[in-house]
């Protein structure tokens, strides 16, 4: 809009000049034709394009020197274009040379330039706003990545606190409870009276019921831990819009690291179907191979907002892929048919 505004008021006062100096010839003519030559440098944006406008317009000038008159108009896309190579065209205004057009030509210049110098800050601007816009939705990201380690490292050290209980309970108690029962079977032994017997069976019930209980316990806290499938479950009920299809065949006891690791991935699986494809069916698989894992998380989608899934700011895919380096594994993703994201990680 500012350049309509400027190109518009340098024309006038090219049309008042040519008016004062030639009232008698169609003014019209010369008008419109260097309005057209002007709106169309404007409309191209290849140089070479621009060259042959600029080289027909001097032709104009040489055929008749009214254009001469017009070539402040042309001089402002001419700056902007190719800055001062416009000096090789002043021997033109010579050849029907006027005061006030050279005044004209100076003015349109100078304003050309003040446009270019704004147009130069504005896109600059631009940058830095795409930039930080760009780095801000990354900082969310990352924070959001920050909270999910930080609640992943409370959990294991709970964990670790849970299996250094479970060790002293075993080490402490549970050798007491194991002497305390062979010394009721030595006290059986030498014990003649079928009163005593008795009451020492009845103890001896009791203290081998109390370290069935003490080691139900202690297996309980080393193997506590998130249920995965029971989490990718949950997962997958929060997308109702969508019909999961899991297929979970781990065997193994997974450690906590690797089952949050896991979950991660797969939250993220879900999270690109919902925002970025238009996906009725996803299928996740979870597979124990007998040297790695595999994770497989396929979805029937068509619409694909590639550019930003595949985004270097983006975090999702990235975290899959640093998952894939933690555990030496490797990732691969495709969009044939759906997007398909295939993951392996090493056991061991």
């Amino acid at each position: 809009m500012r350049k309509l505004w400027e190109k518009s008021l340098v024309a006038l006062f090219c049309l008042y000049n040519t008016y004062n100096i030639n009232p008698n010839e169609n003014l019209a003519f010369y008008f419109l034709t260097s309005i057209i030559f002007s709106l169309a440098l404007d409309l191209f944006d290849k140089k070479r394009i621009k060259i042959i406008g600029y080289t027909l317009f001097l032709i104009l000038c040489f055929s008749n020197t009214l254009f001469v008159f017009y070539l402040p108009l042309i001089l402002y896309n001419m700056y902007i274009d190719f800055g001062l190579y416009i000096l090789f065209t002043l021997p033109l205004m010579l050849m029907d040379f006027s005061s006030m057009n050279f005044f004209v030509s100076i003015v349109s210049v100078h304003i050309a330039a003040m446009t270019k110098k704004h147009n130069i800050i504005l896109d600059e601007n631009k940058i830095v706003r795409d930039e930080l816009k760009e780095d801000t939705l990354y900082l969310e990201k990352y924070n959001e990545q920050l909270k999910i380690d930080r609640e992943k490292n409370i959990q294991i050290a709970i964990l670790t606190e849970r299996n250094r209980i479970a060790r002293e309970l075993h080490d402490s108690i549970g050798h007491g409870i194991s002497s305390s029962i062979l010394q009721v079977e030595a006290l059986k032994v030498i014990s003649t009276e079928d009163k005593i017997l008795k009451r020492l069976d009845i103890l001896q019930d009791t203290l081998k019921n109390g370290m069935e209980d003490i080691r139900k316990s202690i297996h309980n806290l080393y193997n506590e831990s998130l249920d995965l499938k029971n989490q990718i479950e949950k997962l997958s009920s929060q997308t109702p819009a969508i019909d999961v299809e899991l297929i979970y065949r781990v065997e193994d006891d997974l450690s906590y690291d690797l089952k949050f690791d896991i979950l991660s991935v797969i939250r993220e699986g879900i999270t690109n179907c919902v925002k970025h494809s238009n996906a009725s069916k996803l299928k996740i698989t979870l597979l124990d191979q007998p040297k790695f894992y595999t994770i497989i998380i396929k979805d029937n989608g068509s619409n694909f907002n590639k550019e930003a899934l595949l985004s270097n700011k983006g975090i999702g895919l990235i975290s899959i892929k640093e998952i894939a380096y933690k555990h030496n594994g490797l990732v691969n993703y495709t969009f044939d048919e759906g997007f398909k994201i295939h993951l392996t990680l090493m056991k061991g």
